[in-house]
Order: C-alpha cells, then sequence, then structure tokens
C-alpha cells in the first residue's frame, strides 16, 4: 500500500478534484485532503499549504492532526417552541481551550496538531452540542522543513496563550477586591492543578518535537506559568494587595 498524503493550509476556495480526484461531498471534511505522493509533490510547491506524509502504525515521531467540522448550530428560542440556528463560533472556541489545554497547537479554526488523539475527546464534547458534525483524526509527520516550522509556529501560539492567561490570572488575584477574593482564588487553584497534571505532558511534547528537529521550551513555559500564579497567591495570602 502506496504512502499517503494530508495536505491543508490555505485551501479556502480550492477545487477538491485536482487534489483528491473527485469533487468532496457534504460528508467530508472541507479543509483537509488526503491525496497520494504525485499530488502532495504537486501541492507542496505551491504557497500556503502544507503537507504531512502519514505514519504507519510502528513509525517513530510521528504527531496527531485532529480535525473537525460543525454545521450550523441549532438552540431552542426560549419564547417558543422552535428551534433557531447559529453560526457555532461559541463550539470552535470551546474546541480551541480544550486542546490548547492540551498542548495542542492550532493549525487553522478547526485542525489541531497534538502529541495524542484527542478526537474523542473532540467528539463527545460536540455530540453533547451539535446536531451535524464530523470529526478525524490522522498520525503524520511534517514532510518538509516548512511544514516543521507550521508546527512550530501552532506550538508556541499555544505557550503564548499559556503564559498571557497565567499572567491574566496573577494579576487578577493581585488587584480583586476582598469580596470578589474567593472566587478568583478558586479560579487560581484550579489553574495550579491543571498546570501541575499537564508538566508530564509538556516534557513528552517536547521530547517529541525535537525527534522532528523542533526546539520549543514547553516544560518551562509549563513551569513558569505555574510559579507565575503560584507567587501571586502567595503574595496576596502575607497581605500584600495592590488593588
Amino acid at each position: 500500500m502506496s504512502t499517503r498524503y494530508v495536505v491543508l493550509g490555505f485551501t479556502q476556495g480550492m477545487c477538491s478534484k485536482p487534489l483528491i480526484g473527485r469533487y468532496k461531498s457534504a460528508e467530508d471534511l472541507r479543509d483537509v485532503f488526503r491525496v497520494d505522493p504525485r499530488v502532495a509533490a504537486r501541492a507542496s510547491r505551491r504557497d500556503l499549504l502544507y503537507v504531512f506524509e502519514e505514519c504507519g502504525p510502528g513509525d517513530p515521531g510521528c504527531l496527531y492532526l485532529v480535525t473537525f467540522d460543525i454545521a450550523l448550530v441549532r438552540v431552542r428560542d426560549p419564547y417558543k417552541s422552535r428551534r433557531l440556528v447559529r453560526r457555532p463560533s461559541h463550539e470552535y472556541s470551546e474546541v480551541r481551550e480544550m486542546l490548547y489545554a492540551r498542548l495542542c497547537g492550532s493549525v487553522d479554526l478547526s485542525t489541531y496538531v497534538c502529541i495524542d488523539d484527542y478526537s474523542g475527546e473532540v467528539d463527545r464534547y460536540l455530540s453533547g452540542v451539535c446536531g451535524s458534525y464530523r470529526v478525524a483524526y490522522y498520525r503524520v509527520k511534517p514532510w518538509r522543513d516548512e511544514d516543521r516550522e507550521l508546527v512550530r509556529e501552532a506550538l508556541q501560539e499555544t505557550l503564548e496563550w499559556l503564559t498571557a492567561r497565567a499572567l491574566a490570572l496573577a494579576s487578577r488575584v493581585s488587584s480583586v477586591a476582598p469580596q470578589g477574593y474567593g472566587q478568583v482564588r478558586k479560579r487560581a487553584l484550579g489553574f495550579l492543578e491543571e498546570v501541575a497534571t499537564t508538566k508530564e505532558l509538556a516534557r513528552r511534547v517536547e521530547a517529541k518535537l525535537r525527534e522532528l528537529g523542533v526546539e520549543l521550551p514547553v516544560f518551562q513555559t509549563v513551569v513558569d506559568a505555574e510559579r507565575v500564579v503560584r507567587e501571586a497567591l502567595q503574595r496576596r495570602e502575607e497581605g500584600r494587595w495592590s488593588g
């Protein structure tokens, strides 16, 4: 069986037939194309397209592309016994937060590069809030230097998100008025519990990236985020309030 490749990137408005030999149906994921080596080579010469080689069961250095589509979400009209439809912007944001917390990187709005297969978690979340959606995953490794750089940039954005989240929470701990401190303290302790369980994952992500030739301080970023919030709590508990 020949190796297959996954093509993604700036595919908006692109006809699917030259890439996969047919037009996509309503059941196909919109922005991800699974192609043969000849098409992958052609796609690799186009700007803003990224190519990943699918991995076999025993291949080392592999990542997961977790991707999904959501149709319009139906919500109940609180004043009438009917359902309305809306765009799923909230659901996309919820999935992003879920996968960022698992140290995945966002390739685009609906595709993430992860160290593990989190498609089941995405499916469980979407099944509770969406009537029509699709979820898939591909076990892959970047094909070219440009594709490895895409992975690095995606994970770097996740680390920046984690740092910004920690700094915002630490600032809130330091400045919130006494009557609101209890709730903020609860959020801060929840954050510390979350990052404590993320440390081992961070070591694994960093090691996997190193196998691919990508260097990122994943573990140290998690440690620094934990320290910032812990120190803010300590200062507040000692009575140093900046409000």
